[in-house]
This record gives structure tokens, C-alpha cells and sequence, in this order.
């Protein structure tokens, strides 16, 4: 299974919606299977971007998602505004692959561009 980038984003965004913050079971996304939303949830675990807990290792019972880290809200503040994400996947398409890492990168350059502009950098 290839990598999507907008439905990680769209786990991500949906995490941090949910009110109960602490224990949160892996999200349905509209448009997504099942399998797809947990192998990429899978792959935030690895990144370090979500923390969670196996309850039961049989399968019979959903893995549950503690929280989004530190280093998952960074990311998805960086890549929240709907318009900042278009175009940091229209830049990184250019590029012709992307990472977390490089859509991270993008995203920042654009705020700290954004900020330039308003004439409030430090």
C-alpha cells in the first residue's frame, strides 16, 4: 500500500477533533477504507507523531489511540490551513516525492514567509 498524504493529514485532523483527547479509537475516514486509515495511523505510531496502546494483541478488540505527541501536533499545525496544504502538495509534487520531513519543511517556509510578509519577523 502506497503512502497518502491527505488521509494522513485527514487522521491527524480527526484525532485532534475528537473531545476525548486521552483514548480515542482509530477514526472512520469518509472515503477511506478501514484498512487503509489504520496501515497509515500505523505508519503515525512509527513516525512518533501518535502514542498508543495495544488492548488486545487477538484482534478482537480495536487498538486505541492515547493521543496525538508533541511532535504530531507540530506537524499538523504546520500543515493545518487548507490552502497551506495545497500548496505544499503542489511544491512537493514538483519535487516529484515528498517525506514527512519534506512536507514539514514546506509548510514551515511558508508560514515563516507569510510572517516575512506581515513585516512581524523578529
Amino acid at each position: 500500500m502506497r503512502r497518502n498524504s491527505d488521509l494522513i493529514r485527514a487522521i491527524l485532523l480527526a484525532i485532534e477533533k475528537d473531545d476525548r483527547c486521552e483514548v480515542l479509537r482509530i477514526p472512520d475516514i469518509g472515503g477511506y477504507p478501514d484498512e487503509a486509515v489504520h496501515f497509515h495511523a500505523r505508519l503515525l505510531v512509527e513516525k512518533g507523531f501518535l502514542k498508543t496502546y495495544f488492548p488486545d494483541r487477538t484482534g478482537r478488540q480495536p487498538w486505541v489511540c492515547i493521543r496525538l505527541t508533541w511532535e504530531g501536533y507540530d506537524f499538523l499545525d504546520a500543515i493545518r490551513d487548507p490552502v497551506v496544504w495545497r500548496s505544499v502538495k503542489r511544491v512537493a509534487s514538483k519535487a516529484g516525492s515528498w517525506s514527512i520531513e519534506t512536507l514539514a519543511a514546506i509548510a514551515k517556509a511558508m508560514v515563516v514567509a507569510k510572517v516575512e510578509a506581515l513585516g512581524l519577523a523578529a
